[in-house]
């Protein structure tokens, strides 16, 4: 997959009673509503098969993508491509995003390089699915 978005783009379309965000049109995904708790962080992890679009519904994260900090605010995104080390965190507040997962879902695609709660280098456990 060279590139999952196929040129597409968040389009912002304003309406007499408020906005649209259209965030993927027309394409096979998998979609996330992830919450993040204050003071918490995900895995620092990467994804050998999966693009991952990050699309920030709140202030207040803190994103890392191969070493770099990023500060995204309420409706930035960020697409990331397999291979690419990555994890999020909230300092004060708690905030969501929405991610979206291009190509196929598997939980062995998920590779954790670090983490806080003694996870490092486990699969991701999917027996708490409710």
């Amino acid at each position: 997959m060279t590139h999952p978005r196929e040129g597409q783009q968040t389009i912002h379309s304003e309406r007499p009673w408020g906005d649209i965000r259209m965030v993927v049109r027309n394409q096979p995904c998998s979609v996330d509503l992830t919450e993040v708790k204050p003071g918490e962080r995900a895995s620092l992890h990467s994804h050998a098969i999966r693009h991952e679009l990050f699309y920030f519904l709140d202030d207040g994260a803190v994103l890392e993508i191969d070493g770099q900090l990023f500060h995204p605010k309420a409706h930035e995104e960020f697409l990331l491509k397999p291979g690419q080390k990555h994890r999020f965190w909230a300092e004060k507040t708690v905030f969501c995003m929405l991610v979206v997962s291009f190509g196929e879902w598997k939980a062995e695609d998920q590779i954790r390089h670090d983490d806080d709660y003694g996870r490092t280098g486990e699969p991701v456990d999917l027996s708490n699915l409710k």
